[in-house]
């Protein structure tokens, strides 16, 4: 089966095609419908299913391209962890024992009760390093790329480097290895946890390669002598495990023109987010003043990372004037998936005075209890990092709160916001600004820059159908996945016309293929379906929105055109070298409760490999 559709359609039953991630899902059944009509009850159930996570609009859309940087001399070096034991029933607590343990907010419950340890998923890993062997130069870094143990591979939630120059005079701190929170923690590590970051990377994200202009600094003149690396694992089937992850740096002696910075920026830990909520929302913000001492001219951003935990189902980050107009996005994900989270790449100016709006929106259903803004997986976060040069040297985080709900709960502060930490309770100091001020307050979220206007195929089009003759022919796309063994998907994306064409490839021996965009299961997403009729040969096309976990209801709009579904016969040795059948047109083969004749054409076209049929959408 295959198809044209705009990324953004008018009809409230498509799902936008968004420039960070997309989520589908995927299905197939072993039999066809039967009845030639547009009834939503005559879809067989499915006889396999799955979903999968990636960037449909993106030159990288696995988020795992690793391209070297070509400057040279080009070194490398390696921070990692080496063969830690991640255990969830040891109930030895020691620091630097090998074996790690939950942190954050609930370290203490921990210390003072042993079998508390057994039922929590999360652990925190903290190692020290000395780059002072670099201090005969300076130096910049042009690559972060993960090493991720194969088999660990889901249980490594997000590694973060944060630079440590206090390590300088605490050598206990400079080698240390163990947890990262406890009373048996050097304050100094503590401290460091809420300091720069040099480097962050989550589950599902890729190498962070900085553009021509600017390096990280490090070496002779540079605070970045220290570092602490913080490795978070989510242990979420209590099997003990090693691991000997971390991230790889590429850098080099010969600098380039700009110093690269990272900031940090989204709510304040503190808040509790009530259980049952299907959409809740929370706005958090780094007001102007905060943003003043930026200097003249600006700074340029040019990637950023969104990130939450499990609740977390969209997250927005926006860039306003000192006035409060709109001025660019900083990264969206309306699709968020805590499994996948990739660097979104900007090219966008802030200047002094600007701010930055980060929204998070929470489901929180099924749950009985509170869910907290804390470290634990099953805890929460809304964070936007922010990479950009030229570095600022007062610009790595902005941690304020703005809500529009009423019913937070925000902890109390005091001079020392470590104290707070070592009690469980994460406050993180607000560095832009002098005058600290967290109280919540009521704030109106910004307007987030929706991107390209709808495309309504309802004002026009000539109708036009693709055949037999229209072999499949992988040459005509730019990307291709295997979502399974069977199940292949093929796509290619025009940012001019903001179209989106996509082909699937399935191996079947008869049935429907199924194609859906959405938030990573059914409810809420945008399907269309491809099947052959058994009886006479002909071939349908259905667009379908599921409004629940039932069969999706046909649209009121069809918004696909260049579909073309063909059955045929292929080589066993060599999938491509196919024949195909001669298509017919079912009746009412749309299959759209309001067919429109003046779409821009659809017809169904199927592929078997060997003895089996393949659908192709």
């Amino acid at each position: 089966m295959k198809f044209q559709r705009h990324y953004k359609t008018c009809d409230e039953g498509d799902i936008d095609i968004s420039i960070a991630t997309n989520r589908i899902i995927y299905a197939t059944s072993q039999t066809a419908p039967s009845a030639k009509s547009s009834s939503t009850t005559n879809i067989p159930y499915h006889s396999s299913r799955g979903s999968a996570s990636l960037r449909l609009r993106s030159a990288d859309p696995s988020g795992e391209t690793n391209s070297t940087p070509k400057d040279l001399p080009l070194l490398t070096m390696d921070f990692k962890v080496e063969d830690v034991l991640v255990s969830s029933e040891t109930t030895s607590l020691s620091a630097g024992s090998g074996d790690i343990y939950i942190a954050g907010t609930q370290v203490n419950e921990a210390v003072n009760s042993p079998d508390s340890v057994k039922s929590l998923r999360t652990s925190y890993y903290c190692k020290g390093f000395s780059l002072e062997e670099l201090d005969d130069a300076k130096y910049h870094g042009l690559q972060f790329s993960p090493i991720i143990s194969e088999e660990n591979k889901a249980k490594v939630h997000h590694i973060l480097l944060y630079q440590c120059p206090e390590m300088a005079d605490d050598p206990t701190a400079a080698s240390y290895e163990g947890r990262c929170w406890g009373d048996d923690v050097p304050l100094t590590v503590r401290r460091c946890n809420f300091g720069t970051v040099v480097a962050a990377w989550a589950i599902g994200g890729g190498p962070t390669i900085f553009p021509p202009a600017a390096g990280m600094p490090f070496g002779l003149g540079v605070e970045n002598k220290h570092l602490l690396m913080e490795v978070h694992y989510d242990n979420f089937d209590g099997v003990d495990f090693n691991d000997s992850s971390g991230l790889r740096m590429h850098y080099t002696p010969n600098l380039r023109p700009n110093d690269v910075g990272v900031m940090y920026t989204g709510a304040l830990p503190g808040i509790d987010i009530p259980p049952g909520e299907d959409s809740y929302e929370l706005n958090a913000r780094c007001p102007s003043h905060c943003t003043t001492q930026i200097e003249e001219g600006g700074i340029k951003i040019f990637s950023s990372l969104l990130h939450a935990h499990t609740s977390g189902r969209a997250i927005h980050a926006s860039l306003l004037d000192s006035g409060g107009n709109f001025k660019a996005s900083l990264g969206s994900e309306p699709y968020y998936d805590f499994n996948f989270q990739s660097a979104i790449d900007l090219n966008v100016t802030m200047e002094g005075g600007d701010e930055i709006h980060t929204t998070c929106q929470f489901n929180t259903e099924g749950k009985t209890h509170n869910t907290k803004f804390g470290l634990a997986t099953d805890d929460e976060m809304c964070l936007t990092y922010l990479w950009y040069y030229p570095l600022q040297p007062k610009a790595d985080r902005c941690i304020f709160v703005n809500v529009d709900i009423t019913g937070y709960e925000v902890v109390s502060i005091t001079e020392n916001p470590y104290e707070n930490q070592v009690a469980g309770k994460v406050i993180i100091p607000a560095a832009l600004c002098d005058n600290q001020n967290f109280a919540v307050s009521t704030h109106v979220a910004p307007e987030r820059g929706t991107g390209s206007e709808c495309v309504d195929l309802d004002a026009g089009g000539e109708v036009y159908l693709e055949g037999a003759d229209a072999a499949f022919d992988v040459g005509d796309y730019m990307f291709d996945m295997n979502l399974d063994d069977d199940y292949k998907l093929y796509w290619s994306f025009d940012e001019e016309t903001e179209v989106l064409r996509v082909a699937t490839k399935v191996k079947t021996g008869s049935g429907w293929v199924g194609l859906g965009f959405g938030r990573g299961n059914m409810i809420g997403s945008d399907v269309v379906l491809g099947w052959v009729d058994d009886e006479d040969g002909s071939y349908y096309f259905s667009d379908r929105f599921a409004k629940d976990n039932a069969v999706p209801e046909v649209d009121s709009s069809m918004d696909y055109w260049g579909v073309s579904v063909v059955r045929g016969t292929c080589d066993e040795e060599n999938e491509e070298d196919c024949v195909w059948e001669e298509a017919v047109l079912g009746e009412n083969f749309l299959l759209s409760a309001g067919v429109n004749k003046r779409m821009l054409g659809l017809v169904g076209w199927v592929i078997g490999l060997g003895v089996s049929t393949i659908l192709m959408m």
